[in-house]
């Protein structure tokens, strides 16, 4: 039973290190965020209007929604960006602390205990 708990603290300990997912009480219910990282305003502003330029592409490949202002944009700029933040939302840290669980796990049915870090 003690071996149970401990694994069980140690498992609550790589969730709350690795988990990139933030969550908070909202009200009735529990608000889960993530993030990524910007820069600067102005590439928060970047982000945003690429995420939008490419829901525009994806509707209407035809036209441009460039604009006039910001003539050194193209849609494969934008593209570049979006996948950028799809990159940065991917939950890398959780993977990997879901591998180190499941070795954790597994250590039972191999009788080999591992020291996690």
């Amino acid at each position: 039973m003690k071996n149970k708990k401990n694994k069980l603290k140690t498992i609550k300990k790589f969730m709350d290190r690795c988990s990139s997912m933030q969550t908070e009480a909202y009200g009735t219910r529990t608000r889960k965020t993530i993030r990524f990282e910007v820069l600067d305003q102005e590439d928060i502003t970047s982000s945003i209007s690429a995420l939008l330029e490419v829901c525009y592409f994806a509707l209407d490949g035809n036209g441009s929604f460039i604009s006039p202002k910001h003539e050194n944009k193209t849609q494969i700029s934008s593209v570049t960006k979006v996948l950028e933040i799809i990159i940065d939302l991917l939950p890398h840290d959780q993977m990997h602390c879901l591998n180190r669980i499941e070795e954790l796990l597994s250590e039972k049915a191999n009788n080999k205990p591992r020291k996690l870090v």
